[in-house]
């Protein structure tokens, strides 16, 4: 069989280029073909030319391509020419397409035949097939993207649509816009805010690609204010490549790394009423009019969510009326107690004989203490979260109440108690879910008690029974759900009779401070004194605190006391000074006065009234009450220690052990806990710890004082590791200001103590 011709081989060789048309864009297959024609024919330089502008050449650097003697070559069929750096050369051109691009050859030696000129034009006209081919396929490309991104973007309208018509809350219907302007526009931050929807005074916003914290600064910011805010006053949308530049020129700080920003205004009933605004890190990042568009379309979509939760918010006022706000609570829009009640006496009357009807009573623990510490809007958003979680935790059938203040109830027909307590175990565990706050972070519990009904039992008597089990959970160490005896009510009212008995004790004076104290041991003499509270009950004679500190700091009146031992405290240092005017006093504070800045005042009044100064009153406080990391607490600690009060952390290393807070507070002393004091002499881990505490307080100059020594060995222990204080009952209990006036006026040592 006879061999093809050469130049049938060469042109099928040069056809294989573009058998993987698909794999290769235009610049690719336009190299490659060029390589296959100059090995083909042998040639020292092969050019593409479109229009007299070289697109490619093979032959010569790219910044020494001689363009027009190519350009001239490529005007005729062959030529004879002159070539830097090569000399004589032959030429041949033939046209790849009929858009003006063409195709030339060179070759130095020998000219080229027929045979190569016909190959010329052919491979030529094949890339020039190919090259048509690769721009369809590039368009049909870029249209199947642009049409893929409009579908996207449908999809992501739509689905924000499909919220809106759902009467999704507005917040969710917001977030769901920002996280879809992110995605659609590649931008680093998206922020909306609205206002003026009659929900408040705050803007409702939603921000995303920005830390947690960041959203309570968001919102506080004027609209009208900064880059953004002209989309605002102008009303139409506003961009810049220049952030930093626009932003100093309307005199606001820029955000940090922030280069580019659009806005664009949302509307409400022919008012501008917020402004959706995305932004990018990216350098030289401008945004194109295809995605000005989007982030129009985002807009009006913002426009009709806010246009539709202003039309349901006056449906409901419409509908609902007086009627709405009687029946249901105004923070949280649940029912309220008077409705709860009715809705368990409709279930009562209306189920059958032996349908079981449960009660979840619902209380949120130390929520009196958050409120206090972070104040009321914080507290009220707390309950607005216990309200959403304690929806989404119940059965469709169930209702939740709100009874009052941080009390809720769920009325759930149709299962017994024992069904009821795994209901409220999933309460519990939703409520212990974390929680972010304005950028705080909170660890909410509940205590639960569940009731079943009971024949002849009335809907007051069914809750009732709820909130005593409620009650029996709080005492057994909150976060817990208690099912209702028989029992628990006699305890309840027990408790509810010791409340009234510390409130009448505080107005009548019973309440006195003990004294413990606290021994050098280097030279045997009393260092300090603890001030620790009694109660000197009128009929149980005298009660530790175990007896009724517990209520009392649930209750608040822990205050009272506090004061009341504060006050008496110093009252009774004063008269001690002519006994020992080095002599100082610890007295106990609980975590509620930081909430509160008049306990500055009150010691500063305290401190003036007996003539003391600060320096020999210390306040224990605990770790966890520091480890809140409050600014208000770290402000009260300091302005308590311009006083020249002192201040030591009571039981060290049983709390929230985080060190950070010995350099952050103006802590003066530790006390080392008689957990770890026990141990002492017998215990390996315990002297490690207590070791570990001296030399800690020592590197930080502070004072350590060892708590419950009770025996000379633990005495002999601490002496040795550079402990110097320690109070215990070694030396002595803690006696009445009349027994240790009596004391301190003798010559007491360690050395032959008192108890």
């Amino acid at each position: 069989m006879p061999s093809a011709p050469w130049s049938t081989v060469q042109l099928a060789e040069f056809l294989e280029v573009f058998e993987l048309l698909e794999m290769l864009d235009g610049v690719n297959m336009t190299r490659i073909a060029v390589d296959r024609v100059a090995a083909a024919l042998d040639a020292e330089v092969v050019a593409l030319l479109i229009d007299e502008t070289v697109v490619r050449c093979l032959g010569f650097p790219a910044d020494a391509v001689p363009v027009k003697l190519l350009r001239n070559a490529a005007e005729v069929r062959f030529s004879i020419l002159q070539v830097p750096g090569i000399g004589e050369v032959h030429s041949v051109s033939a046209a790849v397409s009929t858009a003006g691009c063409t195709m030339v050859v060179l070759r130095a030696g020998n000219p080229f035949d027929k045979e190569e000129e016909t190959l010329v034009r052919s491979m030529a006209r094949a890339l020039g097939l190919a090259m048509t081919a690769t721009d369809r396929l590039t368009e049909s490309r870029m249209l199947a993207e642009r049409l893929a991104e409009r579908q996207y973007l449908s999809d992501r309208l739509a689905q924000i649509q499909k919220s809106i018509s759902h009467r999704a809350p507005l917040q969710e219907v917001m977030d769901s816009i920002t996280q879809g302007a992110a995605e659609l526009l590649s931008a680093d931050v998206v922020g909306l805010r609205v206002v003026g929807l009659g929900e408040g005074a705050d803007a409702i916003a939603s921000l995303a690609g920005y830390p947690g914290e960041g959203l309570a600064h968001f919102r506080s910011i004027p609209l009208d204010q900064g880059f953004s805010g002209r989309a605002f006053t102008e009303g139409v949308l506003v961009s810049t490549m220049d952030f930093p530049a626009d932003a100093a020129a309307l005199g606001s700080a820029p955000e940090a790394f922030i280069e580019a920003v659009m806005a664009a205004p949302v509307h409400h009933d022919g008012h501008i009423v917020g402004v959706i605004n995305v932004a990018s890190r990216e350098v030289g990042r401008i945004f194109t009019p295809p995605e000005e568009e989007i982030l129009l379309r985002l807009a009006d979509h913002a426009s009709l969510a806010v246009t539709d939760a202003a039309a349901i918010h006056a449906l409901r006022d419409s509908l609902e009326g007086e009627r709405f706000k009687a029946s249901h609570d105004a923070l949280t829009a649940l029912p309220n107690r008077t409705t709860v009640l009715e809705m368990i006496e409709y279930e009562l009357d209306h189920t059958a004989r032996g349908v079981p009807l449960s009660v979840l009573y619902i209380d949120v623990d130390r929520f009196k203490l958050l409120n206090d510490m972070y104040g009321h809007s914080f507290g009220d958003r707390v309950l607005i979260e216990v309200a959403s979680r304690l929806r989404s935790a119940v059965r469709e059938e169930d209702l939740v109440g709100r009874l009052a203040g941080d009390e809720f109830v769920v009325v759930a027909p149709g299962i017994s108690a024992e069904d009821a307590e795994a209901l409220a175990q999933r309460v519990t565990y939703q409520m212990t879910q974390p929680l972010v706050i304005d950028g705080r972070g909170t660890q909410l519990s509940v205590s639960v008690g569940v009731a079943e009904s009971a024949a002849g039992l009335s809907s007051e008597e069914l809750l009732g029974n709820a909130d005593v089990a409620m009650y029996r959970a709080k005492t057994s160490g909150r976060d817990c759900v208690v099912c209702y005896d028989v029992q628990m009510r006699d305890e309840m009212f027990k408790r509810a009779d010791l409340e009234q008995e510390i409130s009448l004790g505080l107005k009548a004076g019973e309440f006195v401070p003990f004294f413990q104290p606290s021994m050098n041991l280097e030279t045997g003499k009393v260092h300090s004194l603890e001030a620790l509270v009694r109660w000197n009950h009128p009929t149980r004679g005298l009660l530790a605190p175990d007896a009724f500190l517990e209520l009392a700091e649930e209750t608040g009146l822990i205050v009272e006391i506090d004061k009341s031992v504060l006050d008496e405290s110093c009252r009774q240092l004063a008269g001690w000074t002519r006994l020992n005017p080095d002599l100082t006093i610890s007295v106990n504070l609980s975590v509620r006065h930081f909430a509160h800045p008049e306990i500055v005042d009150f010691v500063a009044e305290t401190l003036a009234k007996y003539r003391l100064h600060g320096s020999r009153l210390w306040l224990e406080i605990t770790e966890s009450m520091v480890m809140a990391n409050d600014a208000m607490t770290l402000e009260i600690l300091r302005s308590l220690r311009s006083l020249g009060v002192r201040f030591m952390v009571d039981d060290f290393g049983t709390g929230y052990s985080s060190l950070v807070y010995l350099k952050r507070y103006p802590i003066g002393a530790l006390k080392i806990d008689r957990e770890f004091v026990d141990g002492l002499g017998s215990d390996l881990e315990d002297e490690a710890i207590v070791t570990a505490i001296i030399r800690l307080a020592d590197a930080l100059g502070h004072e350590v004082i060892a708590e419950g020594v009770e025996t000379a060995a633990q005495q002999e222990w601490l002496v040795q590791s550079g402990c110097i204080y320690a109070q215990g009952f070694l030396f002595s209990k803690a006696v009445s200001a009349d027994a240790l006036e009596v004391l301190l006026s003798t010559a007491v040592t360690v050395e032959n103590g008192f108890l």
